[in-house]
């Protein structure tokens, strides 16, 4: 079985390691890696996207998706024990200088969208601008692996957005 709980609890087989030693690799800062290349490509597919992006880790994955929606010296509105605040060091702070605003769960692991629009802040230089919560959370401490909270995506978080003249997260 392959635990995928984390990018760094499974594993590779064998057979995950005869096929890494016979990939066709390259340079993939210059497009030059046929693996990578497919990889994105897939994943673009799946996803029914133009393009995707390989990431070697869900916490760079993690900080490069607030980084695409903050600006530095903004903040989000996360859950309080969302693994992407209680764990991955700091990253959104430390790298990204983007401030987190946490929030507590409901039971089911939402955040209720009161308490979100509630957490914007007013358009003020005094305040840090804030960008809606993200809408998926890679999982909450004591959680089931991989949640993607029920209720929350698209559709509630852009009911809180335009309404704060916030874009939506991701």
């Amino acid at each position: 079985m392959i635990d995928l709980r984390s990018d760094t609890v499974t594993l590779p087989t064998d057979a995950m390691r005869q096929a890494m030693a016979a990939a066709e690799v390259g340079d993939d800062v210059y497009g030059d890696d046929p693996t990578v290349a497919a990889l994105e490509a897939d994943g673009a597919r799946l996803a029914a996207k133009e393009a995707a992006l390989f990431f070697p880790s869900g916490t760079q994955a993690n900080l490069v998706a607030l980084m695409t929606h903050c600006q530095r010296g903004e903040e989000y509105i996360v859950g309080q024990k969302a693994h992407n605040y209680l764990f991955e060091a700091g990253g959104a702070a430390v790298l990204g200088s983007i401030q987190p605003q946490p929030l507590d769960f409901t039971d089911d692991a939402t955040l209720p969208l009161d308490k979100v629009a509630a957490a914007i802040k007013p358009d003020d230089f005094h305040f840090a601008r804030t960008r809606p919560e993200p809408g998926k959370y890679p999982q909450r401490q004591g959680g089931p692996p991989g949640l993607s909270a029920p209720g929350v995506g698209v559709d509630p978080r852009t009911a809180v957005g335009p309404a704060h003249r916030r874009r939506a997260g991701v």
